[in-house]
């Protein structure tokens, strides 16, 4: 399942597969080298959503297939 992750702190976000909205917040803080419990930044100030089909539709027409 692909996850967009949004971080407010820093004011990005970050679309990964992973297999719940956890997993999803945990590799987002690896991407951007942030520890996840850290407590301004980490995975509590995080938001993740799961894409509905139509965005994921739109993500692999706009990025070229499968994300891996």
């Amino acid at each position: 399942m692909l996850y967009k992750v949004f971080s407010p702190m820093l004011e990005d976000e970050f679309i990964v597969k992973a297999k719940n909205s956890s997993q999803a917040k945990r590799k987002a803080c690896r991407l951007w080298g942030v520890s996840p419990s850290d407590p301004w930044h980490g995975i509590s100030t995080m938001q993740a959503r799961k894409l509905t089909a139509k965005e994921v539709e739109e993500y692999e027409r706009k990025w070229g297939g499968d994300i891996g």
